[in-house]
């Protein structure tokens, strides 16, 4: 309001000053008023509400008839053209200020109207998602145990084994996936909180890394933990989940056998947390897309799944949060960079 009210003074003490002005310079009394029909066209512009361009209107009247109207200094009126020119110059005034405001609403709508369809194509995106890349665990998980269940199919230690192993390696993904999926909607509608506490990253870091895909066993990864004590106040939990995220995403997209290093080290004033790999990398095409969600890789996916593209986004939405940043650089001679930076904290003795 108090911006409103500022803008619409400014524009009228502008507009006695400018007419003001051009009346010295011998300017009819028309092309002076019209300064003041600009003036409330311009506060329908800048302001929010009709009521302000309205009481511009007036605002302008008075101050014409005060400022540029013989008698000057005075409300009293001299010469039988001029009430018909203060009409006319409310009429354009209002009308003008209407057109605006019809103009803004409408572009208002057209906004909100864009925004749900946006809304209605992230739906979509999501719903085909889930089908698509749900559907393939669970008729696994449903076929594995159909097959343990079966008396009349007769299965040794090794392949029982094997097959308790896929149920629980394929459970376990959709455990993640869900979780992404609840966190980063909590985020979207605002309802995360996060439970800050100092904590020592390099604890969060090794037990994230208890907590990442079965499919690690077919990776080299390896943990180079910092040489310092390194604090942050973070919310341990989510963070955990940032970085299961960065390295379940090295597996499922780098082929078996390649390195995983995950590092944690000071950079300045903050903690630097880098999950490597010596992948194919990421494209310079898709770098910039990578956090957007639903976002997918068009390679081809090395354990025969393919993400929803949820887990950067959320990781950077978790980040962020947390008042750091995430970025995707390359990694040399081949494989991608994922590493985020948080504050770091200080701590007194005391504490």
């Amino acid at each position: 309001m108090a911006k409103n009210v500022t803008i619409t003074l400014a524009l009228q003490i502008g507009a006695v000053l400018c007419a003001m002005a051009l009346d010295a310079m011998g300017f009819s009394e028309a092309t002076v008023a019209i300064v003041f029909v600009l003036s409330v066209l311009l506060t329908a512009v800048f302001t929010t509400l009709v009521g302000y361009c309205l009481a511009a209107a007036v605002f302008s009247i008075l101050n014409f008839n005060y400022f540029l109207v013989d008698p000057r200094f005075s409300f009293r009126i001299q010469g039988a053209d001029v009430p018909g020119t203060i009409v006319v110059m409310f009429v354009v005034a209002s009308v003008a200020s209407y057109l605006v405001t019809r103009a803004r609403a409408s572009e208002r709508l057209s906004a909100e109207a864009q925004m749900r369809a946006e809304n209605e194509q992230l739906r979509a995106d999501l719903l085909r998602s889930v089908s698509h890349d749900l559907r393939t665990p669970l008729t696994a998980i449903s076929g594995n145990a159909d097959m343990l269940l079966d008396e009349s199919v007769t299965l040794d230690e090794e392949q029982r084994m094997t097959l308790t192993r896929d149920i629980y390696e394929d459970a376990t993904w959709l455990t993640g996936v869900v979780e992404n999926l609840l966190t980063i909607t909590r985020f979207d509608d605002g309802q995360v909180r996060l439970e800050r506490n100092i904590e020592v990253m390099d604890d969060v870091v090794e037990e994230a890394l208890r907590h990442v895909s079965p499919d690690v066993r077919h990776h080299t990864l390896s943990y180079v933990p910092s040489d310092k004590l390194l604090l942050v106040r973070m919310d341990a939990h989510v963070m955990v989940q940032v970085v299961v995220n960065l390295v379940n995403n090295a597996i499922a997209h780098t082929p078996q056998g390649s390195a995983i290093e995950v590092r944690v080290e000071r950079d300045g004033s903050s903690v630097r947390v880098s999950v490597a790999d010596d992948g194919p990398g990421v494209a310079d095409e898709e770098k910039a897309r990578v956090f957007e969600q639903f976002y997918t890789s068009s390679g081809k996916v090395v354990d025969g799944r393919r993400g929803i593209g949820l887990g950067l986004p959320l990781c950077k939405s978790i980040v962020e949060a947390h008042g750091g940043r995430l970025e995707l650089s390359d990694a040399h001679p081949h494989g991608a960079v994922f590493w985020f930076i948080l504050p770091l904290e200080e701590v007194s003795i005391d504490e």
